[in-house]
């Protein structure tokens, strides 16, 4: 009778191995729980991050297209600036207002805000004796009756994350 009782106090688990059980397998779901958690939020932040450089990254596309689209002659460039004659469109700017860069179509009156918080813009022009300009066409060249070419124009946003620039080449005879 001593070896059947013997085995019953073997046979089950006592209160404190279920608690200790319990307490790991709590643990481990806690440890499951807070990566997934951490896993999400680095997710979250990734993807602002990739929104707002694909939002970068089509403004971009879109200036380098409509630049390079654009009519024979027509390219005009200041500082904080750019416009342009594309065919069928009318004339097409391109310039920073309170903070956000802004493709406007002034035959439509239509603005499209391109990219939010920009601190600064800055337009420079490259001609063909490879020489940057802060605005385009050459008042000094006109005067003297020199016609330079227009090669490259470069677009700097400075933006609250940093600054990215792009430098565009104008095909020939689109600012003759």
């Amino acid at each position: 009778m001593s070896g059947q009782a013997h085995r019953n106090a073997e046979a089950g688990l006592t209160l404190v191995e279920v608690l200790v059980a319990l307490a790991l397998f709590s643990l481990v779901g806690l440890a499951g729980f807070t990566m997934l958690d951490n896993i999400l939020r680095v997710q979250s932040g990734t993807e602002g991050r990739l929104e707002r450089l694909g939002q970068i990254d089509r403004a971009m596309t879109v200036f380098s297209r409509d630049l390079q689209e654009s009519d024979s002659g027509s390219v005009r460039q200041a500082r904080n600036g750019v416009t342009m004659n594309r065919t069928g469109t009318g004339v097409l700017s391109y310039q920073a207002t309170s903070g956000v860069f802004l493709r406007s179509l002034s035959r439509r009156d239509f603005n499209q805000q391109m990219i939010d918080g920009v601190n600064s813009i800055r337009f420079r022009s490259l001609d063909s004796a490879g020489t940057w300009h802060d605005s385009w066409p050459i008042e000094q060249t006109q005067s003297l009756g020199l016609t330079p070419i227009l090669k490259a124009v470069e677009l700097q946003l400075e933006l609250r994350e940093g600054t990215v620039s792009r430098l565009v080449d104008v095909p020939a005879g689109a600012a003759e």
